[in-house]
């Protein structure tokens, strides 16, 4: 409760062309795009999602989803979504860590939307390093090509949310709507759990 308090949250859902939207200004085109917690360093966000991605408390993912709801039934962003597909991580570092962190937070959101949680609707096909210590040029660059979209599925004609814990520069989620956007006719909309302003 304590943590809770002081996180500061974002009110992105007040408004369009907010500051997570603008991450994919001139990169490609989503319909939404919002976040729940300020991501700064040495700030309580920053320790809710080391504990959330290093520690296995997957639950903080649900507590963050629960968080967000009661704003997004409050808004008109989100509607006639189809399914809701996580960033993956690559089968080695999902094996080592034995989860993907935005999982439970995906399928909270997913069970509220009354849709699928495609868990492996996209695939990371290069085991990149940790983009934490990169320049935002050097994480653009780095996630070219690293992500499919999984043959089992097709995406024509679907408006999907695509989740992820944190958005700074958006490098990999605009990697991973890029490779949404090879299907037909698709809408991509994002939610994270935070944001680097």
């Amino acid at each position: 409760m304590d943590c809770s308090l002081n996180i500061e949250q974002v009110e992105f859902l007040s408004y369009t062309n907010n500051n997570v939207q603008q991450k994919f200004r001139g990169r490609i085109a989503i319909e939404q795009a919002i976040a729940l917690f300020v991501y700064q360093k040495n700030s309580p966000a920053q320790t809710l999602l080391r504990t959330l991605k290093y520690k296995g408390i997957e639950k903080i993912g649900e507590y963050a989803a629960h968080s967000i709801l009661p704003k997004l039934a409050n808004s008109s962003f989100f509607y006639g979504i189809d399914a809701v597909v996580p960033i993956p991580l690559h089968p080695k570092k999902e094996q080592k860590r034995g989860y993907n962190q935005i999982a439970l937070f995906g399928t909270t959101l997913a069970n509220y939307f009354k849709v699928d949680f495609i868990k492996d609707g996209l695939i990371k096909i290069d085991n990149n390093k940790s983009q934490t210590t990169n320049t935002k040029d050097e994480r653009f660059y780095n996630v070219q090509n690293a992500y499919k979209i999984n043959p089992k599925y097709t995406f024509d004609h679907q408006h999907i949310v695509l989740v992820d814990d944190v958005i700074t520069t958006g490098a990999t989620l605009t990697a991973c709507c890029q490779v949404l956007k090879k299907a037909f006719n698709v809408k991509i909309s994002v939610i994270t759990i935070a944001c680097v302003p």
